[in-house]
């Protein structure tokens, strides 16, 4: 507003009066009869000049257009700042949606590769289950012994046959060097060998004491019946069968080779086919024997 002579004038867009001051003053002074000169006092305020003046100037603009081309530096800077700020909160949650996604994604894999490793301990749990468990046969003294009286000792266990020509003797040799290698370790980690015998009509105790006696005095010799020895080769899950017999009367026996180790507990610990070699068992033996240790010392505690 305009304060002229003590008398308030309103100023039509009052926020753009200071820049025309100057033309409403030359309006006033053109219209006043006594020019510039006349003292304040008697100063005359032209109304309608002013308004004409005033009409001139701003009569052709839109309010709307005026606010949003002279908008003031404070409404500027508070409006820059809040684009920047959006700028900056989008950013911010780019970011975050991204660093999410791949902690997302590395913790489903992460529970995948759990979920598969529980599955794989399951299958190889359920196929444990499956094998072994307790057995009884003659020894080669003619006592019943089997795995109670071996409870407590590690025990590597062969299916085969006396009269077998290549394949029985090769893994019996390897399952006594396993017995040995494990034996020289410090501390020595003691393994009991055993044979079983799936041809029970023709290894007697006689025979079979002998076959083990030629390998090792560490070797323990089993043998019984049909029924006895079916039972505990379907324990097992060993395959034998009788081939057909020559005119000597001498037949081959197909069996299963794998040799299985038991642990104290008297359960089915691991399973070594005919490819792998001495030392290879025996390393991996070694890894067992420690791995059952320490699980006993947690469950332990």
């Amino acid at each position: 507003m305009l304060s002229l002579r003590g008398r308030i004038v309103p100023c039509i867009f009052g926020q753009f009066c200071r820049p025309h001051i100057s033309s409403l003053s030359q309006a006033y002074y053109s219209s006043s009869p006594k020019g510039p000169s006349q003292s304040k006092d008697d100063l005359k305020i032209d109304i309608e000049s002013i308004e004409k003046s005033l009409k001139e100037e701003f009569g052709g603009v839109k309010p709307d257009e005026i606010d949003k081309n002279f908008m003031n530096f404070r409404q500027r800077e508070e409006k820059r700042r809040f684009d920047r700020s959006m700028i900056f909160n989008w950013k911010s949650a780019l970011t975050t949606l991204a660093f999410g996604g791949v902690a997302l994604g590395a913790l489903l894999y992460m529970r995948k590769q759990k979920m598969d490793e529980m599955e794989r301990q399951r299958k190889v749990m359920a196929g444990k289950a499956r094998i072994g468990g307790d057995w009884e046969l003659l020894n080669t003294n003619g006592k019943l012994e089997g795995s109670e009286q071996l409870r407590g000792s590690w025990v590597l266990m062969y299916f085969g046959f006396t009269h077998c020509p290549d394949i029985c003797p090769d893994e019996i040799e390897k399952m006594i060097s396993v017995v040995d290698l494990l034996e020289k370790e410090s501390p020595p980690i003691p393994i009991v060998p055993v044979f079983i015998s799936v041809d029970p009509e023709r290894d007697t105790l006689e025979r079979v004491k002998q076959y083990c006696e030629e390998f090792s005095p560490k070797l323990r010799g089993f043998t019984g019946n049909r029924e006895q020895v079916n039972k505990v080769a379907k324990t097992f899950r060993v395959y034998h069968s009788q081939g057909p017999k020559t005119a000597e009367d001498d037949y081959i026996v197909d069996h299963t080779v794998i040799m299985y180790l038991i642990d104290p507990d008297g359960n089915f610990h691991d399973y070594y086919g005919q490819n792998r070699k001495d030392t290879e068992i025996a390393n991996v033996i070694k890894m067992k024997v420690l791995k059952h240790k320490l699980a006993q010392k947690k469950s332990f505690f």
